[in-house]
């Protein structure tokens, strides 16, 4: 019983170690399933026997595998790269970008209102904001927002000219609004929609010539402002020049008429102060003032006479009857009538 016991004990020795391999071994594969070191801007979500659990962040985690599994996703889609079209598989993934990323898609023709054809090449800048959100609610992300941005390219480009969208690509910045609203009900956020390059094929050369055409009487508007500015800055420089000369010679107007007046002014009162002298002088010697000064006057005035000779007719009368004489030149003919001396 001994010897069988012995037999019995030494059969399942290598039994025993592999059976504690085993589960070491399987100890081991569900502690290393079961650990996540996440990075930042990386979310993983975790479901419990195939329900939402939760969102895991950066940082290290444990979840017990089998239990709980992260949830998977696949995306398949088409980008530009170097010109031209790529695609692009990610298969069974379970880590969530948080961080914007950008993707250039395929170029797409479109109709403007005016029924002219047009390339566009559009480029999406989004960020997933809630995991969770995105991957129970849309089953291939960049695929989606690429056929939702061709649609929305679409619409908004068929209520435009031809000529809105060549020349000024921001009319199409409205896809970004109406692209966000569809898109916030995934958790995911568009942040930008950008329109790199735009192809008009057959009316390239129609609207570079229009846009010569334009370029040029845009030139010549502005030189006709500047032509017109510069005549108004001289005619204004002008006009203040005269007005400045005029203002100028009426001071010095006015300026030498006050000197002027001042002058006699002054001459005037130094006469005065002068025949006050005089006659106070004349009076004191006993002489009548008036004879004095009407003598000094005869005297200027006749310097005056005969400085004009060639001019002037000189009469010599006498003193008793110059009065006489001189009232009748002046037509005082009833002080002495005409022909009353010869009776």
């Amino acid at each position: 019983m001994l010897v069988l016991l012995q037999a019995d004990g030494g059969g399942s020795g290598p039994g025993g170690a592999i059976a504690g391999i085993l589960i070491a071994l399987t100890i081991g594969i569900i502690t290393f399933k079961s650990i996540y070191f996440i990075k930042e801007k990386e979310t993983v979500v975790i479901e419990f026997l195939g329900h939402f659990s939760r969102v895991m962040h950066s940082g290290p985690h444990f979840a017990l595998w089998p239990f709980y599994r992260p949830k998977t996703y696949t995306w398949r889609y088409f980008i530009t790269e170097n010109g031209r079209v790529v695609p692009v598989e990610k298969t069974n993934q379970y880590i969530v970008l948080t961080k914007s990323e950008v993707m250039d898609f395929p170029k797409q023709d479109v109709i403007s209102r005016d029924n002219a054809r047009v390339t566009l090449d559009a480029v999406i800048n989004y960020k997933i904001t809630k995991p969770e959100v995105m991957l129970y609610g849309v089953q291939n992300l960049p695929y989606m927002l690429s056929k939702l941005l061709q649609a929305q390219i679409r619409n908004v480009a068929g209520t435009l000219d031809v000529d809105s969208i060549v020349d000024d690509t921001t009319a199409l910045t409205g896809i970004q609004y109406s692209l966000n609203q569809i898109a916030m009900r995934w958790g995911v956020t568009v942040e930008k929609v950008g329109i790199q390059h735009v192809e008009a094929r057959q009316l390239k050369d129609v609207l570079a010539k229009r846009k010569q055409a334009e370029l040029q009487n845009k030139e010549i508007i502005i030189q006709a402002k500047t032509t017109k500015q510069k005549t108004v800055v001289l005619a204004e420089g002008e006009r203040d020049k005269m007005i400045t000369e005029a203002r100028g010679a009426l001071q010095q107007a006015v300026s030498r008429a006050r000197g002027d007046a001042q002058a006699i002014i002054n001459k005037a009162g130094a006469e005065a102060k002068s025949v006050k002298e005089i006659a106070r002088a004349v009076i004191a010697s006993g002489e009548n003032p008036t004879e004095y000064l009407l003598a000094v006057k005869y005297i200027d005035a006749l310097e005056v006479v005969l400085k004009n000779r060639a001019n002037t007719t000189i009469s010599m009368l006498p003193k008793k009857g110059a009065f006489l004489f001189t009232s009748q030149a002046l037509g005082m003919n009833t002080i002495m009538p005409r022909g009353a001396g010869k009776a």
